[in-house]
C-alpha cells in the first residue's frame, strides 16, 4: 500500500474520531469542570467573543503545533496529516 493511501486513511480516521472527542469533551469537560468557560455559549452574547471560544483556540493550537513540528522542525509526515484531520473537523 502506498504512503498516500495510508495518509488518506489516517486523515479520515482523525477527522471522524474528532466527532467522538468533541462529544466526550462537550458532555464531560465543557458541562463539567470547565463549565465556567462553556456557560458563555448558553448565554446571550455581549460581544463578538465569548469564553467558550477558548476551546476552539485550544484545538487550533494543537493543529498549529503539529503543523510546525512536521514542516518547520522536520517532524514526521503523520503529524501534518493529523493536524489536517483536526483542522478539517474544526
Amino acid at each position: 500500500m502506498s504512503d498516500w493511501l495510508l495518509y488518506i486513511e489516517l486523515f479520515l480516521a482523525v477527522f471522524f474520531t474528532m466527532e467522538g472527542v468533541a462529544w466526550f469533551l462537550h458532555k464531560y469537560v465543557m458541562h463539567g469542570f470547565l463549565w465556567v468557560l462553556h456557560k458563555s455559549h448558553h448565554e446571550s452574547r455581549k460581544s463578538a467573543w465569548e469564553l467558550n471560544d477558548a476551546f476552539g483556540l485550544f484545538f487550533a493550537a494543537i493543529s498549529i503545533a503539529l503543523f510546525a513540528w512536521s514542516v518547520q522542525l522536520g517532524g514526521p509526515r503523520w503529524a501534518f496529516v493529523v493536524a489536517l484531520g483536526v483542522t478539517a473537523y474544526g
